[in-house]
């Protein structure tokens, strides 16, 4: 009986007409949803003067030449949330006192981007640039988030296409010494340097998270994000 089973299970699956094999690979791959939400992640360069002399300070972070003071240049992400006036969504960490922004498209435009407004309490800021043919990510609700559900997280590093990474919500209400935000998502999927202030998406290709660092690179063991809900925040601060 058992034998007979097992060749009827492996029938179904093989017998021509069952499943086209577009079928099978929309049912097994993530490539569909990753082509739709890939285009709202951008990549951020911060540019900020710092002593010469401090340098030596922040190993792993490039120093441009020129006269003192040095500029220091901090890579990460964001993600567009707002097409038309070109809002942009990153930590606040991220861009902190710097003197210039640029923001990379996916499609490898680049823009000086505006600060609009920061949330110091959740670690959020918001950026603006003015662009057209921007395409917005959806903002989910974060509150709906529950330990086990899948997530996508896109990074951005420096000279390298964006990365894609995929988990599930590892535990919720967390937090991490250096991180202002006290209610964090914790995620277990592998995020690099570049991934910090970008954005952790659900199945439904919505936005439930910003994920941040502190001391400005990710932990590839314990990764973390900022819930959603706190993007309401900035727009509170902007009116």
């Amino acid at each position: 009986m058992s034998l007979f089973i097992a060749v009827a299970t492996w029938i179904l699956l093989v017998w021509p007409g069952h499943a086209q094999t577009g079928e099978m690979r929309a049912n097994q791959s993530l490539a569909p949803l990753t082509e739709k939400i890939v285009q709202s992640v951008v990549g951020i360069k911060a540019s900020a003067e710092i002593p010469t002399a401090l340098g030596s300070m922040y190993p792993g972070i490039e120093l441009t030449d020129g006269p003192s003071p040095k500029t220091k240049d901090v890579y990460g992400a964001g993600v567009i949330i707002k097409a038309e006036p070109g809002l942009i969504v990153t930590t606040n960490q991220l861009i902190n006192g710097a003197r210039r922004l640029s923001v990379r498209m996916a499609d490898g435009r680049q823009f000086d981007a505006e600060f609009v407004v920061a949330d110091e309490r959740y670690g959020l800021a918001m950026l603006r640039i003015s662009a057209s043919g921007l395409t917005a990510a959806p903002v989910g609700r974060s509150i709906d988030v529950e330990p086990g559900d899948f997530v996508l997280a896109i990074g951005s590093s420096p000279g390298l296409a964006q990365s894609l990474s995929f988990g599930i919500v590892s535990a919720l209400h967390r937090s991490r010494p250096g991180i202002p935000c006290q209610d964090l998502i914790q995620t277990d999927a592998l995020l690099d340097r570049g991934s910090s202030g970008g954005p952790l998406f659900n199945l439904r290709g919505e936005v439930i998270g910003i994920v941040t660092a502190s001391n400005g690179v990710t932990d590839s063991e314990r990764a973390f994000a900022i819930p959603s809900d706190a993007i309401d925040r900035l727009f509170v601060r902007m009116n």
